[in-house]
């Protein structure tokens, strides 16, 4: 038998709140107990190395010094292409985990392609952002592969980052001058 790749706590915790959203669906009780606002607040340490609170963590980014910044952690870029590698990851580990699919060990590997020339006054200038984000699973297990590839897919369906990526959104702004 092998060693649980998810801690039996975690599976515990995470069942739990399942039932508590099928119990509470889509009722008021529900949207107090499973809509949650996150707040992140960022500001400059120095130069171009900036630190963001969100909840209990700190979390910087910088520049690299051949761009005028410190090198001192890494870009915004890199930190959301770890973001969505981690939060692939974790939901893999899930549902892995949930629908007892015995693995060993899982890996992810993303990678994306960023224009920088976005920032040209030229009509010809590509959006900002990632284009062609890929990724590769790495996955030790003896089970099937196509049982292997339902639980990716899931995981497709579910993760949250990716979710947040293709769905389109309106983004406000408030200015305060203080």
């Amino acid at each position: 038998m092998t060693k649980p790749i998810v801690s039996n706590e975690s599976i515990v915790a995470y069942n739990k709140r399942l039932q508590s959203m099928i119990q509470h669906k889509f009722t008021k009780k529900g949207d107090e107990l499973f809509i949650t606002t996150l707040i992140a607040e960022t500001e400059q340490v120095d130069n171009l190395h900036v630190k963001t609170k969100i909840g209990e963590f700190e979390i910087e980014n910088d520049e690299p010094e051949t761009l005028g910044g410190s090198n001192a952690a890494p870009t915004p870029m890199q930190m959301l292409l770890a973001t969505i590698a981690n939060c692939l990851e974790i939901t893999a580990l899930l549902y892995f985990s949930f629908l007892k699919v015995n693995v060993d060990s899982i890996k992810v590997r993303v990678e994306a392609t960023f224009d920088k020339r976005c920032v040209l006054p030229d009509k010809e200038a590509p959006l900002p952002g990632f284009y062609d984000i890929n990724y590769v699973w790495y996955i030790e297990s003896k089970e099937k592969l196509r049982r292997i590839e339902n639980v990716l897919e899931k995981v497709e369906k579910f993760c949250p980052v990716k979710g947040t990526l293709t769905r389109n959104h309106d983004f406000k702004q408030k200015i305060v001058l203080v």
